[in-house]
């Protein structure tokens, strides 16, 4: 692909992108570069449009990359442990910026007396145009199953994990099966509260009983259509020891509009569930986990490219002006990382954390403030030493001035470094992240968290799903990062390249 090739698609995206935003719209890999916020979104797709201008400038010609450079990529794609894990987070990149497609609570596609509509793109859809009493948004969910029940030709396509990942938490509720007068869940005897519900309105429960095994044993009550409650009594290995009726017999003749059907209500934490589309069920609120780990996804390479952004910025910057100048400009820029260093980073978060609610761009901006130092020192060392070459002696003697010199020949010749460190600074923000959430110094309740997650799952080693799928989900991620950072830097090892005399 050439330059101008690049430049094109990157100006195509960047207006696309741009005109689904003020349209109002939240269409997937397009509103990718809006993910950590309005202002974040506007600057990145600043910074793609420069870009892509000036490749399409550059006009047809290909790449032109370096013999030696095409030698360390050979050797990246030898490393086959690295190059596959390489492979697999391009894959968990594309899959995260499918966004709603994958993972959300709103319809992919609806059709509702004959018209359709795609509310996956929009942001909200009141209940009263799809026959919902609500003015708030559409329950897609409850409107599927309502659309099922009437079988009027209406339907709702809803995402594979038909679930937000931040704070939706719906009631989750079981059928269970009664068979010879014994209440059933999986083929084995219920104990616990179940429930009928009128036929006319399966949202409103008719009478409630406690169960013991599959016979009914303890207390229950009944409501009428308005919810009233209009009866009461108990049970005694199946057999009723009390009964009152709030409406002089009336309770009686409500019994045949009870449904056949038998539900209990499941409290969160709920173990994973096929049927109720929990797939690695529920924590301690009642969020989906698997919903929580994809938006931690996202909320984790949003944070990564943010961070790298800044800290290689930074870096490139200062260390490339410390090591480039040197003297007291290199002694005094010393000092004051020094200083700098030594502040307390936990101790500002806390502040932070205490005054406003940290947004995920807060959070990245006081990680890059504090992790510059590292990359700094790694690019001033670098840039000191190639100063000293040839090279630069040469452009000096044929007149080049001291930009032309810093930015066309000494940063072109240590940029390199970064492609091995760029690895390990993304498991470094993530960790780091995943840390101040655990700690209760992170992102508020209402953003998907792993390390909230497993802040839950630790509390509650009842619910092992919890604390084992965040676990996985983090420590794979980690180790894929760890392995294509360790070949990165073996393929671009020098000493595999260059011969010292």
């Amino acid at each position: 692909m050439s330059p101008r090739t690049t430049g094109i698609a990157l100006i195509v995206f960047t207006v696309l992108s741009a005109a689904q935003k003020l349209a109002g719209l939240y269409i997937p890999v397009l509103k990718l570069p809006f993910l950590g916020g309005n202002i974040l979104g506007w600057v990145l797709l600043t910074a793609l449009l420069i870009i892509g201008v000036r490749l399409a400038r550059a006009g047809r010609s290909h790449w032109n990359v370096s013999p030696l450079t095409q030698k360390k990529l050979r050797r990246f794609v030898q490393i086959r442990r690295g190059y596959i894990s390489f492979l697999v987070l391009l894959g968990l990149t594309f899959v995260a910026s499918l966004d709603s497609l994958l993972v959300g609570k709103r319809a992919l596609m609806v059709s509702y007396q004959g018209k359709w509509s795609f509310p996956f793109v929009r942001e909200v859809i009141p209940g009263k145009a799809y026959g919902q009493e609500t003015d708030a948004e559409t329950d897609y969910r409850e409107l599927q199953k309502e659309c099922r029940r009437q079988s009027k030709g209406d339907w709702v396509i809803m995402p594979p994990v038909p679930y937000d990942p931040a704070l939706d938490t719906p009631e989750i509720i079981e059928q269970l099966d009664m068979e010879n007068g014994k209440l059933l869940r999986h083929d084995r005897p219920f104990s616990g509260v179940a429930y009928t519900v009128f036929v006319s309105n399966p949202s409103l429960k008719r009478q409630e009983f406690q169960f013991r095994d599959g016979v009914r044993h303890g207390e229950f009550r009944g409501w009428d259509e308005k919810g009233d409650q209009i009866e009461q009594g108990t049970y005694f290995k199946g057999e009723r020891k009390s009964y009152k009726d709030y409406t002089e017999g009336k309770a009686a003749a409500l019994e045949p509009q009870a449904g056949p059907l038998w539900q209990r209500l499941v409290y969160p934490p709920a173990p994973p569930s096929i049927t109720q589309m929990h797939y690695l069920g529920t924590n301690t609120t009642g969020n989906d986990v698997l919903a929580m780990l994809y938006g931690g996804l996202q909320q984790a390479l949003i944070a990564a490219v943010l961070f790298v952004t800044v800290v290689f910025t930074a870096g490139i910057l200062i260390g490339g002006t410390l090591g480039y100048f040197g003297g007291w400009v290199d002694l005094l820029g010393q000092r004051l990382i020094e200083i700098w260093q030594v502040l307390p980073f936990l101790f500002i978060v806390m502040i932070i954390s205490s005054l406003i609610s940290p947004t995920l761009t807060v959070l990245v901006v006081v990680l890059a403030a504090f992790g510059w130092m590292g990359t700094t020192m790694y690019l001033r060392t670098a840039t000191f030493k190639e100063k000293q070459r040839d090279y630069v002696a040469a452009a000096r003697l044929l007149g080049a001035s001291t930009p032309r010199i810093i930015f066309h020949h000494v940063l072109p010749n240590v940029i390199a470094i970064l492609v091995t460190l760029a690895p390990f600074e993304v498991a470094g923000v993530i960790t780091a992240l995943a840390s101040l959430d655990f700690l209760g110094f992170g992102l508020p309740p209402d953003v998907p968290s792993w390390g909230r997650l497993l802040h839950e799952g630790v509390d509650n080693f009842n619910y092992p799903w919890i604390v084992t799928s965040a676990f996985i989900c983090m420590g794979t991620t980690l180790v894929l990062v760890t392995f294509v950072g360790e070949a990165v830097r073996e393929a671009f090892d020098p000493k595999k390249f260059t011969t010292y005399e």
